[in-house]
């Protein structure tokens, strides 16, 4: 340990052509000489469940720490205090690789608060400082004592309303598994703040779209709770950007038929929904879902529920896209998202509710429906699709995530409500080559995904 110790005074590191062995061969080691109680304690700490997963998050944080120190000790800062270091200039790469300390593993309990100008930033650059989360955290598990509050810059500068909401988006749905909250705040403009209570700061000055000055990165105590204690005061209730929900509360308390009723209805559909079915296949699907026990909401009340989305759907002009994968993704799984709850369709259920989508959709003049096919922007390795329901009053959209806790978020200020509709407006007036809106087409995808699950049909009977 008084190996590893010295590491943070940069006074001794493993070669770099070593290091991986020697990482690995320490990892093994502690996790061999632990107690039975130390053990237990470790796999707390680090959220895994076996010692091979154990091994591995010890040695992924002697890594951070040895890339960290050896960052530090390359760099060409100068010592200003104690604990602290300066940086006149650097860029964004090199900013968000010294922002990644080895204290952002510690998952039991961690408190972040950042104020980043993130929108003003080049595109490639926007998730090197904004992967806190999911770099070394375990994914599809909640982290509840993982706190991250993010102050954003809505007000100045300009705006790529296609590619800002749908960052926004992914950036949503890569920290659904933690205690994420995102904030407007126009002092956020040109700043780079990042303070971690208890550990470390890094602040700057963001110039242009990809360089930072007057960096500075400080674990002095006192430097670095001002820091964490001032930015975490900006962030108030009522400047929340997305504010979480259920949809157990949304019903409870009549936003979502307040969504429903409101005019001007745009939807973006990523999945498949409880809007787009039969009262038969209603009806079986409510049985299904209530033997789990786990619902707030009585079944009269979802019935009046499904018949006001109804009489909406046959009566009031709306707006809708599907993603043409929606289409795919349902006829091979089966999964749906009924009121917030993932539910599984038999081949004979699927069919009747592509039928009975497929019936409406053609015969309902008053819904103008168009498919999204492909992708609107191509820089993301996996771009969600959400569902997003617009309307004059609440909007809200609920993200394409494994942790259900934290999907469902209503669009809670003005300036976020503007740029979702100026989203779907663009994506809906000016996307030609990605919205299809010739009905032919549209009818053939779902033709396409009835035929899909005929196929699985007769494959699930033996009779293919």
């Amino acid at each position: 340990m008084s190996y590893i110790s010295k590491w943070v005074s940069g006074k001794v590191l493993p070669a770099e052509k070593s290091s991986e062995k020697v990482l690995r061969g320490i990892s093994r080691c502690i996790v061999d000489a632990l107690s039975d109680t130390a053990r237990e304690k470790l796999c707390q700490d680090y959220q895994v469940f076996d010692m091979e997963d154990l091994e591995r998050a010890i040695y992924d944080h002697l890594e951070a720490e040895y890339n960290y120190v050896k960052g530090l000790t390359k760099s060409i800062g100068t010592d200003i205090a104690p604990k602290t270091l300066h940086f006149a200039s650097l860029t964004l790469p090199q900013f968000a690789a010294k922002m990644h300390h080895p204290a952002l593993r510690n998952i039991n309990s961690l408190n972040v608060v950042a104020a980043m100008d993130i929108l003003s930033m080049e595109r490639e650059y926007r998730f090197l400082v904004t992967q806190m989360s999911n770099q070394h955290m375990p994914l599809n598990r909640e982290l509840s004592e993982v706190h991250y509050s993010l102050m954003l810059n809505l007000e100045i500068g300009r705006r790529d309303y296609i590619y800002d909401s749908i960052f926004l988006i992914n950036m949503l749905s890569d920290n659904t598994n933690i205690d994420f909250n995102i904030y407007e705040c126009p002092q956020a403009y040109g700043k780079l703040i990042f303070a971690v209570k208890d550990s470390y700061c890094i602040s700057g000055m963001l110039i242009g779209s990809n360089r930072c000055l007057s960096v500075t990165i400080s674990e002095e105590e006192e430097f670095r709770e001002i820091m964490y204690e001032r930015t975490s005061a900006l962030c108030h209730r009522e400047m929340l950007l997305f504010r979480k929900t259920t949809m157990d509360e949304m019903l409870l308390k009549y936003d979502y038929i307040q969504s429903m009723l409101s005019p001007d209805l745009r939807w973006l559909i990523g999945r498949m929904t409880e809007h787009f079915l039969s009262d038969d296949l209603f009806e079986e699907v409510l049985e299904q879902v209530c033997l789990s026990g786990k619902w707030a909401v009585d079944k009269e009340s979802l019935r009046r529920v499904h018949s006001l989305t109804k009489t909406v759907l046959e009566e009031s002009g709306i707006k809708i896209m599907i993603y043409e994968s929606a289409f795919t993704a349902f006829s091979v799984s089966g999964e749906m998202d009924f009121y917030g709850h993932t539910v599984t369709l038999t081949t004979d259920q699927r069919l009747r509710y592509i039928q009975y989508m497929s019936s409406l959709l053609d015969t309902k003049n008053n819904l103008a429906v168009k498919m999204v096919h492909g992708r609107f922007v191509t820089d993301f390795q996996y771009s969600a699709k959400p569902c997003l329901f617009l309307s004059d009053s609440i909007s809200y959209m609920r993200l394409d995530s494994e942790n259900p806790q934290n999907n469902n978020l209503i669009l809670n200020a003005p300036t976020i409500k503007e740029m979702f509709q100026k989203f779907y407006s663009e994506i809906w007036n000016h996307q030609h080559a990605v919205v299809i809106e010739d009905r032919a087409t549209i009818q053939d995808t779902m033709d396409y995904a009835l035929q899909a699950v005929r196929l699985l049909s007769k494959s699930d009977s033996g009779n293919l």
